[in-house]
């Protein structure tokens, strides 16, 4: 049987738009929060999220954060 459930990521980008950094599992404050303990579906949102192309800003801070959600649903 297919696993399903949210997972919460939190992505660290530099600022070429660059992703270095993905923690999955996590939740946003005062917002969504992962709602399964598979490793399988972390793994996965994880790879995702590092996947992920941003627009670079040469004004941007050397390093930003923020939160990337994924359902995961049965078909």
């Amino acid at each position: 049987e297919a696993a399903t459930g949210r997972v919460v990521v939190k992505i660290y980008v530099d600022k070429k738009g660059k992703g270095g950094r993905a923690i999955a599992g996590e939740k946003v404050p005062q917002g969504p929060a992962t709602t399964t303990t598979n490793s399988c579906l972390f793994e996965q949102a994880r790879k995702a999220a590092l996947r992920t192309k941003w627009e670079s800003d040469r004004d941007a801070p050397d390093q930003q954060s923020g939160y990337i959600i994924y359902n995961f649903t049965k078909n």
